[in-house]
Formats: C-alpha cells, structure tokens, sequence
C-alpha cells in the first residue's frame, strides 16, 4: 500500500535545485493566493448567498483578518526558502529543521496567515457559502498537515522535531490563548454578540 508520509520522507532528503524551488513556491502560491479564495468565492454565488452579518461589521473583520494574515504568510514562506532552503510545498519541503523567525510562536506559521488570509475573502464576500466552504477548506488543510506534515517532518528530523511539537503550539500562539483565558468572560461576550447579529442579519434578510 502507498505511504505517502514515507514518500514524502524520502522526497524531503532529496536535494532540489533553485528552479524546482520556485516552481514549487510559485505553484503554491498560485493555489493558496488565488484558487482557493477563486473557489470560496465562487461558492457563495452558489448556496446560501444569504449575508452573514451586516456589510460594515463584515467589511471591519475582513480587513483585519487580511493585514494580520498576509504578513504572517509572507514571513514564513521566506523564512522556508531563504533559512530552510524549501518551499511552502510538502513535496519540496525545508531541508533544516526550523524553530526560530515565525516558527518560535507557532509550529505553523503560514497556515496561520493562511487561515486569516480566507476568512478574509470569506466575509469580504459575506455570503453564508462562501463563509461555510472557508471552514471547511480549512479542517481539510488542518487534517493534511496533523496527518500528513507533521508526521513526515517527526520522521525526517526525529526527536528535535517531537521536542518542538510539544512545546510549539499548533497554529495560535501562547499569548493568545492566554490572553483569551485571563479574558474570558469577555471574549465570551464579543461572541454571543457577533452570533446575535448574524442571527439578525439571516432573519431580516429571510423576511425580505
């Protein structure tokens, strides 16, 4: 049976010139810059084109996701070519092991500027489906990498890796989530009221 963690194992320790490199990357950066978002937005003229929120609260959200996003992407898909000498592509991965630019906060620097960077698209579209396919879109990238990424990369730098992993979270950084639990009765608060509006929103809109 075909173990594509194994293969890509393999592929990892192979040597890629700085053409493949930029093939890679610019191929990469095709889908996640431009198909992906193509796709989430095709999908909200699709199904449920309903609004999700109101076009100024959508418009404020979506803006913000994009500038905390896009940095974070650039940052690490530059630390991938310039320190780990690959590519944001698993088939082209870095050749050093990397724990130290955006990948001290997070093990996933780019997904994280990633995820932020569709929901952007996604409530800049405002449409329930383009907002629904964004979630889903990401599970699946999560699902790849939980799955996929991160046991080919255990397999290639072994115990530095592991150590890493338990000590690096996944995708939201440690202040964060300790900002969210010193917080919590508030950002509690923020959400309860952001689904309130949506509910609103979806209702004015059904009686239309």
């Amino acid at each position: 049976m075909f173990d594509i963690v194994e293969f890509l194992v393999k592929r990892g320790k192979k040597e890629h010139g700085v053409a493949v490199r930029t093939l890679a990357t610019l191929l990469g950066a095709t889908l996640f810059l431009a198909g992906i978002p193509a796709f989430v937005l095709w999908m909200g003229n699709v199904f449920m084109r309903q609004p999700v929120m109101l076009v100024l609260s959508a418009r404020i959200i979506s803006g913000a996701s994009f500038a905390i996003g896009i940095p974070w992407m650039v940052w690490a898909i530059i630390w991938q070519l310039v320190k780990g000498k690959g590519t944001p592509v698993p088939v082209g991965p870095n050749k050093h092991f990397l724990q130290n630019g955006p990948y001290r906060f997070v093990r996933n620097p780019m997904m994280r500027g990633c995820l932020l960077y569709l929901l952007g698209w996604a409530l800049w579209r405002n449409q329930w489906g383009s907002f629904i396919s964004t979630i889903g879109v990401e599970v699946l990238l999560c699902l790849e990498i939980k799955f996929i990424e991160e046991p080919e990369l255990a397999g290639r730098f072994g115990d530095a890796y592991r150590k890493y992993k338990k000590e690096t979270p996944f995708i939201f950084p440690n202040y964060i989530r300790n900002c969210l639990e010193r917080n919590k009765i508030f950002f509690e608060t923020i959400a309860a009221t952001l689904l309130s509006v949506m509910a609103i929103t979806v209702s004015l809109n059904a009686n239309k």
